[in-house]
């Protein structure tokens, strides 16, 4: 392993010096084991080397949190010690004297102190630069704060590789360095493990690096490394880094801290007051805990349109797991985290059809915290229907947000868990019957459809069952089926009042048929009818369905220009709601409209874009039967009438492309970088 290595961080160092150009005093600031000290160390290097004596270290991360105490430090290390006076005196004179950059590393037990310290020596040396690092900030007045998180997968990987060399063998560099938050020190010490790739890094409140601590006589580098070995690495364990930021914690923070461990990925101060909240803190003390921990680079506030979410380092929520466990708690807010997740997807589930945004938008930064709910009711057989209810509440993100491979898989496993009859199995097979058809898988539709029991008490599904079945008859081709199956199921969603998801969807089939029929203009008609409809209801997302519908029957009338607003109206509406399906289709209708318009270069491109959208959004290969000929006409047109060679060079281009990419494209019409054709939105 090599000694002393310096991985990325270019980013950084030029911000930095450029802010210390500008500023004269800047800290450093991040979670443990984010590398502040050792990039302080590699700025601080060039600087001592073209200028001897121009840069002080000053390490005070053992100085007792008092004034007195903090400026004999930084007069023992600065050389003030030989002059007269008073501690405070004596460092004024020295700096005055040679002004420079002083580097004051480790300033977590002491920032209050030290932003005294630093903003009067500022005000009385001029010339004088203050470089600090410390997990907060040192809070006094014109104090610039830089934000230190971890590498860039790039260089995560890279340091991870440098470090362990052939014990990766096998293993995926990035998901190792993922798992670490690519937090330098989290590397470092896992590279010195036997088995880097260990799957189980923060499953027990052990700290997984306590048995390995660096080779004596070595400071292993990392990341931020200085080759000088001006201030070598501060902590011999991740426990011992992340101990440090819980001992300078109070005993509120401790408590947030250990409690909010049981949340996946990032969660809102509301989630937070409920799971956090148990009777001995009230909602108050974890909002004041919650700020506190921020302010400490425990956590990461980030801003949203419905205010704060704060974001959990893996690493910090490993420590705070281990400590939950120690509490005896780990049961008990494990459960609050389901209550609360389970009765927000009930709130969403009963008022998705009002406000369609609003709740997309409000749970989807949630859903790895709503799949950990479910899990945590399927992992426990008292809890299972509840966990299928839960699942069933969520149809909206799995059938309109985008969301299908995860919901279809816990659907599955949760069908196949729980096989009593009952309200809760019904809906869910509901749901399942409404993914299949999305996903092509006819069979699949069909035995849910079998084992839907209309005569359960408290939710009648016959509709649906009709509903389900007109689709079913269409993917058949029986389309006098389908008419009577969507008419029957038409009749019973309007008499119940069920106007979402039951009336209004129904449109899609009827219209589909029609155009199965080749009675465009009847689609059209039909699909108007349906879009005034739904703008009146607010159900932005079938409108986007029916929008892509109307701009296939258009474009099968010859009206390219309606054809493609209607397209791109489409993809507007998709996009709102992360609907992948809907977007990747509305490409490849696009493209469709383009061909027939004779723009091949534009159609190519986003054919290419479409296949390659397709299989990262793990969408299913088949198409409604419309579409899947409209895009073979297609596709044999322009094999037909361009070269091989630039076909494929195109091709390859939109392969390239990403989704969102994809669309702008398509909502721009440009084929690559020339002007935009006649589709224009104008």
């Amino acid at each position: 392993m090599e000694a002393d290595v310096f991985v990325g961080r270019q980013a950084e160092l030029a911000d930095i010096c450029g802010l210390l150009g500008r500023a004269r005093h800047v800290t450093l600031t991040g979670a443990a084991g984010a590398g502040k000290t050792r990039l302080a160390m590699r700025l601080a290097e060039p600087l001592e080397r073209e200028s001897p004596g121009y840069v002080r270290i000053v390490d005070v991360s053992e100085t007792p949190d008092d004034l007195m105490a903090l400026t004999e430090t930084v007069a023992g290390a600065i050389g003030a010690h030989r002059r007269p006076g008073r501690p405070v005196e004596r460092v004024v004179a020295e700096l005055s004297a040679n002004p420079g950059l002083v580097v004051l590393d480790g300033c977590d037990r002491v920032a209050h102190t030290a932003g005294i310290l630093v903003d009067h020596l500022l005000r009385e040396v001029e010339g004088l630069h203050v470089l600090a690092t410390s997990r907060q900030r040192l809070g006094f007045p014109h104090e610039h704060v830089y934000p230190i998180g971890g590498l860039s997968t790039a260089d995560a990987v890279d340091l991870l590789v440098t470090l362990a060399g052939d014990r990766l063998a096998g293993t995926d560099p990035a998901e190792i360095c993922r798992r670490l938050d690519n937090l330098p020190l989290a590397i470092e010490l896992v590279a010195e493990t036997p088995d880097p790739a260990v799957a189980d890094l923060f499953a027990g409140p052990s700290d997984p690096f306590r048995d390995y601590p660096h080779p004596a006589g070595r400071e292993p580098g990392f990341s931020g490394c200085a080759s000088s070995g001006m201030s070598p690495r501060r902590h011999a364990s991740l426990c011992g880094a992340l101990g440090m930021s819980y001992e300078l914690c109070g005993p509120e923070e401790r408590l947030v801290w250990a409690r909010m461990s049981v949340f996946s990925e990032c969660f809102d101060a509301e989630a937070a007051q409920s799971v956090c909240g148990a009777g001995d803190l009230s909602a108050g003390q974890v909002l004041d805990a919650l700020n506190g921990l921020t302010d400490r680079s425990v956590l990461t506030r980030e801003g949203s349109p419905r205010g704060a979410r704060y974001r959990l380092l893996g690493t910090v929520r490993g420590f705070g797991a281990a400590r939950l466990a120690e509490l005896g708690e780990t049961c008990q807010a494990r459960r609050r985290h389901r209550d609360f997740f389970f009765d927000l997807a009930a709130r969403a589930a009963q008022s998705w059809k009002d406000d369609q945004l609003t709740w997309y938008r409000r749970l989807a930064p949630d859903l790895t915290n709503l799949r950990q709910a479910v899990d945590y009711c399927y992992d426990r057989p008292e809890d299972r229907r509840r966990g299928l209810e839960l699942v069933s509440f969520l149809w909206f993100l799995w059938i309109c947000c985008g969301r299908h491979a995860v919901g279809y898989s816990l659907l599955q496993r949760g069908l196949e868990l729980e096989r009593e009859p009952g309200t809760e199995r019904n809906k869910a097979l509901w749901v399942y019957a409404w993914m299949a058809i999305q996903r092509g898988d006819i069979e699949g539709a069909e035995r849910a459809l079998a084992e839907c029991d209309t005569g359960v008490a408290g939710w009648d599904s016959t509709a649906y069952v009709s509903h389900f079945h007109a689709h079913l008859a269409m993917a058949r081709g029986e389309l006098a089926e389908a008419m009577r199956f969507i008419k029957d199921a038409r009749m019973r969603h309007r008499s119940a009042g069920d106007v979402f998801p039951g009336f209004l969807p129904t449109y899609v089939v009827v219209a589909t048929a029609l155009m199965s029929a080749d009675r465009h203009e009847e689609a059209v008609s039909v699909l108007h009818e349906g879009r005034d409809l739904c703008a009146s209801c607010g159900d932005y997302w079938t409108l986007a369905r029916l929008d892509l519908l109307l701009a296939q029957a258009e474009h099968l009338l010859g009206n390219t220009p309606v054809a493609a607003a209607a397209a791109r109206e489409s993809m507007r509406g998709a996009r709102l709601f992360g609907d992948d399906m809907c977007l990747v289709e509305g490409i490849e209708t696009f493209g469709v409209i383009a061909e027939g318009d004779g723009n091949d270069a534009l159609a190519i491109r986003l054919l290419g874009a479409a296949a390659v959208a397709r299989e990262e959004a793990a969408l299913p290969p088949c198409r409604a039967p419309i579409l899947a000929g409209l895009l073979e006409g297609s596709e044999e047109r322009l094999r037909g009438r361009t070269d091989d060679k630039e076909y494929d060079r195109l091709l390859e281009l939109g392969r390239t492309t990403g989704l969102g990419e994809a669309v702008e494209h398509a909502l721009q019409g440009v084929a690559e970088s020339g002007p935009e054709d006649e589709y224009d939105d104008d």
